[in-house]
């Protein structure tokens, strides 16, 4: 890809981010705080107790507005964050100041996908929904690798991708239920069917050759890494930890139209589906936790 190709893409993937994600006619998860308690709240807190128990010094690969750095700073660690939205970081800083943490938790725009990371300086580096959408996923764990002291820990909680038959599957009842967006404007969405099914190998194929049909409409590296992460990291780190979580059923969650009333009890019933997915299927989760070791 040529370097004014590139930029312009990484340009494009700032400003996604920079100008916010909420949608109230789409909905995601993290939109609603008791929605991400019910599926993410327990995986969640497993992961700031992990980097918690790593050390004293953290690096936060994509850390947005600040929220777990800001977290694990409260719990007494010395966190770095990095993330490609210079508006999120301001937000972040700010939020450092306001909570008194400035001391404990500093912030940086940069490119995880270039940007060099300091050799050898964190007991703990940590990606939280971050790694899916890093291109270059693999020299980004290399430097990684780098910036951990030996025996450092890596820990993720990442989104991998429901695979091609639960996305038509959750198309469809997308389409055919009641939800926050309307019908005029889902039937309006047809068109970008084969951008929310495309593999990560056609997407990066898509990405090279500049065909943006099969690219997210505002995001042009959402999902351009996601079932690769398990391989990419266990080719650098010994896995420790690992589970799958998620499957299916939390992705219809947040975007159903339901009474007020209804909304938590439906969600734990579908959190519930999931978790029963995951019994008969161990590896089937859409979302991943992962503890590794720079051994």
């Amino acid at each position: 890809m040529k370097k004014e190709e590139y930029d312009s893409l990484i340009g494009r993937e700032a400003a996604h981010w920079t100008s916010g994600t909420r949608d109230g006619n789409n909905p995601q998860i993290w939109d609603d705080a008791g929605l991400f308690e019910i599926f993410f709240g327990e995986t969640y807190r497993r992961l700031l107790r992990r980097v918690e128990e790593s050390g004293p010094r953290v690096l936060e690969l994509g850390c947005g507005n600040g929220g777990t750095s800001l977290a694990l700073a409260e719990r007494g660690l010395h966190v770095t964050g990095i993330d490609l939205s210079p508006a999120r970081i301001e937000a972040a800083q700010r939020g450092a100041r306001e909570r008194g943490l400035a001391e404990r938790a500093v912030f940086q725009v940069g490119d995880l996908n270039m940007m060099p990371l300091p050799v050898a300086s964190f007991e703990c580096v940590v990606a939280h929904d971050a790694l899916h959408h890093i291109l270059s996923l693999g020299d980004l764990l290399d430097r990684v690798r780098g910036a951990l002291v030996p025996g450092g820990r890596l820990v993720v909680m990442d989104y991998v991708g429901m695979g091609r038959i639960r996305k038509v599957t959750a198309a469809a009842m997308f389409a055919l239920l009641p939800t926050a967006m309307s019908y005029r404007s889902k039937w309006g969405l047809r068109n970008r069917l084969g951008a929310f099914l495309t593999s990560e190998r056609r997407r990066r194929n898509a990405l090279e050759k500049g065909k943006p049909a099969l690219l997210h409409s505002g995001s042009p590296f959402e999902e351009i890494s996601g079932p690769s992460i398990r391989a990419e990291i266990a080719s650098r780190f010994r896995i420790g930890e690992y589970m799958t979580f998620c499957p299916f059923w939390y992705y219809l969650a947040p975007k159903l139209r339901l009474p007020g009333t209804w909304r938590y009890p439906v969600a734990r019933a579908f959190h519930a589906l999931d978790a029963a997915m995951i019994r008969l299927r161990p590896r089937a989760g859409a979302h991943i936790f992962i503890t590794a070791y720079n051994d």
